[in-house]
């Protein structure tokens, strides 16, 4: 039996086993622990665990890194921003009811083919769609009172991904992810497999090492450190826009 089909087994039985609102909050939550919480924990141990290893591989030099007390503040933060996203699902589980779901939780489930398109959507969605919020949210009108917070660490760690204004994390990090595919009608396996992948690229983009190049973590590193540049997530918009560069905006002001 190939993997589609152990798959689409497993799906069957949990089709039929749980309500669809459970499947719905279910799955929120476990792609949550498992695309975030687990890695962004591994990444932080690294330092703790293989203490060269993580000499060797940090892009910014140890005069800039976060003290303990800053971690442990951003790490209560970014759970908090976690646990107040579920509470909010779950309570729109319930209003909806248990026996009814607003994603597609069809009991086939579609070829890998349609999975790859659906990613493929949702990347370059997600890689647009977070670019203009995040470019909106560095404007001079609005960064002081909602983005300023999330760039309060300018050498960032894994948990600072989510380190950020409730405002902020339901604008950039959450509705940019789920709301593509949503709005696409895609299966909620295809939501689930992609919010898993962006949850762990957002980890490894904000872990502060460089060992690991896809996601390019030196990328968003340098966003944290010099603030006007890579905007994006892959690079794309940034390309398209010229913002991939330090002093793309010398002579043009400072907004952005």
């Amino acid at each position: 039996m190939d993997l589609h089909s152990q798959l689409q087994d497993a799906w069957a039985g949990i089709i039929t086993t749980y309500k669809p609102g459970t499947i719905e909050l279910a799955g929120s939550i476990t792609t949550q622990i498992v695309g975030f919480i687990i890695p962004a924990t591994l990444y932080m141990l690294i330092d703790a665990l293989f203490p060269r290893f993580s000499q060797r591989h940090k892009i910014q030099p140890a005069r800039r890194q976060p003290t303990r007390q800053q971690i442990i503040h951003c790490t209560k933060v970014t759970l908090f921003n976690h646990l107040w996203i579920a509470a909010l699902h779950a309570l729109l589980v319930s209003l909806n009811g248990l026996d009814h779901t607003a994603v597609n939780l069809d009991p086939t489930i579609p070829p890998w083919t349609t999975f790859t398109t659906d990613f493929i959507f949702a990347l370059l969605a997600r890689e647009i769609s977070f670019y203009y919020v995040h470019r909106a949210l560095h404007h001079p009108s609005i960064y002081a009172y909602i983005h300023k917070m999330h760039h309060k660490y300018t050498t960032p760690v894994s948990f600072a991904a989510e380190y950020a204004h409730p405002v902020e994390h339901l604008l950039a990090n959450v509705l940019p992810i789920t709301l593509p595919l949503y709005l696409k009608g895609a299966h909620y396996l295809s939501m689930i497999l992609f919010a898993v992948f962006e949850l762990w690229e957002a980890a490894a983009d904000h872990s502060g090492y460089d060992f690991l190049k896809l996601p390019p973590a030196e990328l968003h590193d340098l966003h944290h450190e010099k603030f006007r540049v890579n905007y994006g997530t892959i690079g794309l918009m940034d390309w398209v826009h010229g913002t991939d560069v330090v002093g793309w905006d010398r002579g043009k002001g400072r907004e952005g």
